[in-house]
């Protein structure tokens, strides 16, 4: 038996709760999800007397109960025709209301560095939306300057990059996994090509590229007697990635800074870690039966082109309630090398034309026995024409 989660709609004090028609969420719901931007559903109803109590919940503001989440319908737009009457109906997750109304109207003045925890405890201080964080891994510290006299969610979009982390959603929590403990974590599932997945798709993104930054570490207390306001550092050196240089052309970025380092070899492994030194090559690809997780690390394996890589998921869109619709999910494997499978596309396309032209050469040479009046009639050369005929 087939199991759905369970998807209810309520209004917004959760005084009322309703079920809407399984018919139309097989139809046309749609759950999606993109790391560290969005995570919504959206679905259409058709106008039902059954359903009636559900339709007239249909409203902005209340709430889609879905999976042990909780939405809120943001959008919902009603069309008549032909006498039938359907509801759109968009719900964005319900931490993104509640990270609007978080503000911290404290503001802590000049330029100061900061770690993640102490930068986003700050800005959850005394919160009376029950919005909570979790910190899992090690952060960078980087400087911000008057922190505060915002909403914590336009402190996410300006900040969570910064701090190379990502974060999961959990109603009124907020999880934060940086970059190395999520790239280190060990690889459980694996994918085959036209096992696991189908149609695999390979786009690159050299928006964020940078392959020269300059570093500085620990800032040198100079004590209040020196009239020098410019402030020196431990460690202050350039970072140049050579090889994406010569492959994608000079690209600098903003300068980084952590106080964490005196010595410059220890920065430097970290800039190498860090700056987005290679194009953001991006996996699409349909999935049948395969369990999303959330910034899931997996192995993607692609046995005819004899290529395989990791990648982590960071974005999906799919539709549980449809067994028969396949999930779309993104991986980004921005951290390896995006030439792989390139060089592995191109030996297969090389391979291919050449075992097609080897088979066209046989196929003329025996058309050539025809057209010199020789026919064919024993059953073991039909065979083999038969066989070049079917060569692909």
């Amino acid at each position: 038996m087939i199991q759905y989660p369970k998807l209810t709609i309520s209004d917004r004090l959760n005084q009322q709760r309703e079920r809407l028609p399984l018919a139309d969420l097989q139809e046309t719901f749609k759950e999606s999800w993109t790391v560290n931007e969005k995570w919504q559903v959206t679905f259409a109803i058709t106008d039902s007397l059954a359903y009636e109590k559900a339709i007239q919940l249909l409203d902005v503001q209340n709430i889609v109960n879905y999976d042990g989440q909780s939405y809120v319908i943001t959008q919902c737009t009603k069309t008549v025709s032909g006498g039938v009457s359907v509801y759109e109906v968009t719900a964005s997750h319900l931490f993104y209301r509640l990270a609007n109304n978080v503000r911290q109207n404290s503001v802590k003045n000049g330029t100061q560095t900061y770690g993640l925890a102490d930068a986003v405890n700050f800005m959850l201080a005394n919160n009376d939306q029950g919005v909570t964080a979790k910190f899992i891994g090690d952060f960078p510290r980087i400087k911000i300057e008057n922190l505060g006299n915002s909403s914590f969610n336009k402190f996410l979009q300006d900040y969570i990059s910064k701090f190379n982390a990502s974060y999961v959603l959990d109603n009124q929590q907020i999880i934060f996994y940086s970059a190395t403990y999520l790239k280190h974590q060990p690889v459980i599932d694996t994918l085959f090509y036209q096992h696991d997945v189908e149609d695999v798709k390979l786009s690159l993104d050299t928006t964020s590229l940078v392959n020269e930054v300059r570093c500085l570490g620990k800032p040198i207390d100079q004590g209040s007697g020196t009239n020098d306001s410019k402030t020196k550092y431990q460690v202050n050196f350039t970072y140049r990635d050579d090889n994406s240089i010569h492959k994608w052309g000079l690209q600098r970025g903003d300068p980084l800074s952590d106080e964490r380092f005196t010595d410059q070899g220890s920065m430097t492994e970290y800039a190498r870690q860090t700056v987005q030194a290679q194009p953001i090559a991006t996996l699409t690809t349909t999935a049948w039966d395969v369990v999303i997780k959330q910034c899931e690390t997996v192995k993607l394996i692609m046995p005819n082109l004899n290529w395989k890589t990791t990648v982590a998921l960071n974005g999906y869109e799919r539709n549980p309630f449809n067994q028969f619709s396949l999930p779309t999910i993104t991986f980004d494997n921005a951290s390896l090398a995006v030439n792989d499978i390139n060089v592995a596309m191109f030996k297969h396309i090389t391979n291919s034309h050449t075992h097609v032209g080897k088979t066209m050469a046989q196929l003329q040479e025996a058309l050539g026995d025809l057209q010199n009046g020789d026919l064919i009639t024993d059953d073991d050369t039909i065979d083999k024409l038969n066989e070049l005929g079917e060569i692909s």
